[in-house]
């Protein structure tokens, strides 16, 4: 019997027990698959990651992301929190290197405090991929009222920057109220789609330019608290629905309230020529607990 260190952390917060809580698991060679996947179902958050050496190095480390359903080539939440992670148990400063299965992402690290801040830059860029669910499909999916999902310029697409999403926007009393009904979920018939973010603008908080909530049955988590992916392929919808100004551009994106969980999500996009040219997502995050689990 072996046995591995993990911590626990709560990411895109300042405070325990909000935000999006993260497994990682350090030193995890010796660890096969298989075991991965028992481990993230074992701990049975939205995702889990394990921290192995890299391929290349002049890379920090070599970062593996699953859900409790699968693996994920990159997620957001677990970028952030596994990088802070690392820099503190290694007594890091500056800028990481992870490789993941998409890319190698760059990740600044300050770590400030008990609440430390993370932000990576997203090597892959925004895209449409492909035809998204129609809206009535969307708004029985989600319970809601016919007419609820915008059908104009803010349509449903389907946007992936890594991974892929599908993006429909609403007003925010129907965001607020949104109810996943498993049934009508399945009509949906997504294929290597992650979840659907349902976005309408402004929120709870003062700073918020969007609201969201991110729904993925599919991936083993019924919503999910804070969603760093979608907030990294969500500038494309956005450059898609109206025309942003050449320039920097600087988003708060809130998500978990309805949950209990409240996260804030910074983006900060990088316009040239009407395109989304590079993005990048950042937020703090804090630890809750750290163990040995065996294997």
């Amino acid at each position: 019997m072996n046995h591995y260190t993990f911590e626990t952390w709560d990411v895109f917060t300042d405070r325990r027990f909000a935000g999006n809580p993260l497994a990682v698991v350090m030193n995890a060679e010796g660890l096969d698959t298989d075991d991965m996947h028992r481990l993230a179902r074992e701990f049975n958050l939205s995702e889990s990651t394990f921290v192995l050496p890299p391929d290349d190095p002049a890379n920090t480390a070599l970062v593996r992301i699953f859900t409790p359903a699968y693996e994920l080539p990159f997620a957001g939440h677990p970028t952030v929190g596994t990088a802070i992670a690392i820099a503190r148990s290694r007594n890091l400063k500056g800028v990481l290197r992870l490789e993941l299965a998409a890319g190698v992402f760059p990740v600044k690290v300050e770590l400030d405090g008990e609440a430390a801040y993370a932000q990576f830059e997203n090597p892959n860029l925004p895209a449409e991929h492909g035809a998204a669910p129609a809206a009535e499909l969307i708004e029985a999916a989600l319970t809601l009222p016919r007419g609820a999902v915008d059908r104009a310029g803010r349509r449903p697409r389907r946007i992936g920057a890594g991974v892929d999403f599908i993006y429909a926007c609403a007003s925010l009393e129907a965001v607020r109220g949104a109810k996943l009904n498993s049934a009508a979920w399945e009509k949906l018939d997504l294929d290597r789609v992650v979840g659907v973010l349902l976005y309408a603008e402004g929120g709870e908080s003062a700073e918020a330019a969007y609201h969201v909530r991110m729904f993925a049955p599919d991936a083993g988590v019924s919503e999910d608290p804070a969603t760093g992916s979608a907030a990294a392929a969500f500038p494309g919808q956005i450059a898609l629905s109206q025309k942003l100004a050449d320039g920097v551009h600087r988003w708060i994106v809130e998500q978990g309230f309805e949950m209990g969980r409240p996260a804030l999500i910074e983006v900060e996009l990088e316009v040239k020529e009407s395109a989304v040219s590079a993005v990048r997502i950042g937020g703090r995050a804090v630890p809750v607990s750290t163990g040995q689990i065996f294997v």
